[in-house]
């Protein structure tokens, strides 16, 4: 079966481009979106600042039956409308990995979900809530994606993250965890954020798309079930954890084709 990453790095844990086309060999994968992550004014995790365009663009270019790429530029930056324009005429396919210390339904990133539904570009969204022992955060809640996403219905949207991912429980606001473990319980907002907004999708990559699925096999087989034409396979890592997982559940053939690379194909076509 084809796979498509939707969410891979260039340069991350001392990966270059050629290190990460070689381990998508090893796993099997046949093309990934390479994301980017850069702040106006940096942030906590300031080791994400060499995520660059630049880097990215370069690396597609060397690998252009590989690698797919992504640039979300900071929505305070001057000139960031014609930046994108311009990086678009070079070849960038999506708007991600957006990661800012904004709401995301902030006028400045709404600004730039319009234009990137001009374009063609889907917006990948990292969304982290302020927890305990935790004080960054990015984009918010998903409360803010789903006023996006109402606010801008011709604009693509698809979430991810930890902030994301823990709303897939109902009981999720009386956890402090990163990652909640335990059985789903009904009542998540993201399972009403897709039903709601046909515009929202879910990217299942990182250790919270994982522990999303993991801490409780028998509702993420009902949830792939019912949502897989909404999520999308990825890694944002370079093991194979979540490919292993899916491989131990019971999945029509289908259901399993729209998750590892149909949809992914769909937003952003690609030559095989």
């Amino acid at each position: 079966m084809r796979i498509i990453d939707d969410h891979t790095h260039i340069n991350w844990y001392g990966y270059s481009a050629a290190d990460v086309v070689r381990n998508m060999d090893e796993a099997g994968i046949d093309k990934a979106w390479a994301l980017t992550w850069q702040e106006l004014d940096g942030g906590t995790m300031r080791n994400y600042a060499h995520l660059s365009p630049e880097d990215v663009m370069a690396a597609a270019a060397r690998y252009p039956d590989r690698l797919v790429p992504f640039c979300a530029l900071d929505p305070r930056r001057e000139r960031v409308e014609d930046t994108l324009r311009e990086l678009v005429g070079q070849g960038c396919r999506g708007y991600g990995e957006l990661k800012v210390r904004l709401m995301y339904d902030n006028p400045d990133c709404i600004r730039m979900y319009d234009l990137c539904a001009e374009l063609g570009l889907p917006v990948l969204v990292h969304i982290d809530v302020p927890l305990p022992g935790i004080p960054f955060w990015y984009g918010g809640s998903i409360d803010a994606l789903e006023r996006a996403a109402h606010a801008c219905p011709r604009t693509t949207f698809i979430g991810h993250a930890p902030g994301f991912w823990r709303e897939i429980t109902g009981t999720a606001d009386r956890s402090s965890k990163l990652y909640p473990g335990g059985k789903v319980r009904p009542g998540g907002k993201i399972e009403k954020l897709l039903e709601s907004c046909r515009n929202v999708y879910a990217d299942l990559s990182g250790g919270s798309g994982l522990n999303a699925l993991t801490r409780d096999p028998q509702h993420a087989v009902k949830f792939l079930a019912t949502y897989h034409r909404k999520l999308l396979f990825g890694r944002d890592c370079y093991n194979n954890f979540l490919a292993d997982f899916l491989d131990t559940l019971d999945l029509p053939r289908n259901v399993r084709a729209n998750i590892m690379w149909r949809n992914a194909a769909r937003l952003v076509p690609v030559d095989w």
